[in-house]
């Protein structure tokens, strides 16, 4: 058969990337937001960053393995000097090695893809004149970009591979000729390996964001008061930390309000647990309100006490935040009127949040002190 020039790779368009997308998205998946898809791929890029290397390995192992069975006799030669399987098998080893210590997904793939298109050169693509046994080994190889499309996450990934067993098999033809059984079989076989690599790349993606969702679940529960929704003491612990060493080493001001609900103890003695529940309830559905929700940085660290951490505010806007949380929560709800004392502390250089933490509530003794339902404002140290 005459050799004929290879069709040029298509651009990858934005517009084909969406449609892919769009044609590779799965119901598991619909329903989440950007900023949860982008947390749920990177979750699967680094449990699935391993595994891909570790196919690679395998690969160069069984290319090596080849090499050896050619030099005894095992197995008949497709054209190349087993020293020279030998170093390609070298080289894709140090591609799974790179995969598994670079950073750049892409730099990743484009490892991932000469690695396999190396593998499948020496294992399956004999050299002009020799054929060895040739539907054995492409059918040893193929396991390989099946494997690895299972593992893919990205679809430019999945697309990169489709094209690259496409482009094999087209070379294989352009070299060899269609095989004995007929050019039909031969793409059917090659389109069926494409197929089950998106088959089992999609129930991949099921399986990863049923995991990732438990995840999420579990987190939430261990960071969360399950009465108000806030954070729990955990929870505070980890993301107040976090807030204040990412503002102070920003040089953006930073304070600490802590308010307790007054006579917490009279209002359980007088509409019991239930009726206090509602209480903090209510306090909590005012504070989400005021600190953005999930995304801020409220909670209840105690019975009835609370504290919030406000980046960008200092002493004064603090200040005015928890008088203003103090009214609204001391309006009569229900037939109930509870009030709220508050201590109010802003971040100096080089303070601890243990340190603004204990100043706070220097503040909020001294509002209990002076007759309860007020705000105090802690001196600077």
């Amino acid at each position: 058969m005459r050799a004929r020039s290879l069709p040029a790779s298509p651009v990858v368009a934005p517009g084909m990337l969406r449609s892919l997308r769009g044609l590779l998205a799965r119901d598991s998946t619909r329903g989440l937001n950007a900023a949860e898809r982008e947390d749920l791929t990177q979750a699967q890029l680094r449990a699935t960053r391993p595994i891909v290397s570790g196919v690679l390995l395998c690969g160069a192992v069984l290319l090596a393995i080849i090499a050896a069975f050619e030099v005894v006799g095992l197995t008949p030669t497709i054209g190349y000097p087993a020293w020279l399987e030998l170093i390609v098998a070298g080289v894709v080893a140090g591609c799974a090695a790179g995969v598994a210590r670079l950073s750049q997904w892409q730099q990743r793939l484009i490892l991932t893809l000469v690695a396999t298109l190396l593998t499948g050169i020496f294992m399956s693509m004999p050299l002009p004149g020799a054929t060895g046994q040739l539907a054995l080994r492409t059918g040893l190889f193929q396991l390989l970009p099946l494997a690895l499309m299972a593992l893919m996450v990205r679809p430019v990934s999945l697309l990169a591979f489709a094209l690259l067993i496409v482009v094999m098999a087209q070379l294989r033809i352009v070299l060899h000729g269609a095989p004995g059984t007929g050019s039909a079989l031969y793409w059917l076989y090659t389109l069926t390996t494409i197929g089950f690599g998106l088959v089992l790349a999609g129930y991949r993606t099921d399986f990863a964001v049923s995991a990732w969702q438990m995840r999420r679940r579990l987190v939430e529960q261990a960071h969360t008061d399950a009465l108000t929704g806030l954070l729990n003491r955990n929870g505070w612990s980890e993301r107040a930390d976090a807030a204040h060493a990412r503002a102070t080493a920003a040089g953006v001001p930073v304070a600490l309000v802590v308010l307790d609900i007054d006579f917490f103890k009279h209002i359980n003695d007088r509409l019991g647990h239930d009726g206090g529940d509602l209480v903090l309830q209510r306090l909590g559905a005012i504070m989400r309100a005021r600190t953005g929700g999930d995304e801020g940085c409220a909670a209840r660290i105690g019975g009835e006490e609370f504290a919030v951490l406000l980046d960008g505010d200092d002493a004064l806007s603090a200040s005015a935040f928890a008088e203003r949380v103090r009214r609204e929560f001391g309006k009569e709800h229900d037939g109930v009127v509870a009030t709220l004392s508050a201590g109010v502390a802003a971040h100096v250089k080089g303070e601890s949040l243990r340190e603004l933490m204990r100043r706070a509530d220097q503040a909020l003794y001294e509002a209990k002190r002076e007759g309860r339902d007020r705000v105090c404002v802690a001196p600077l140290p």
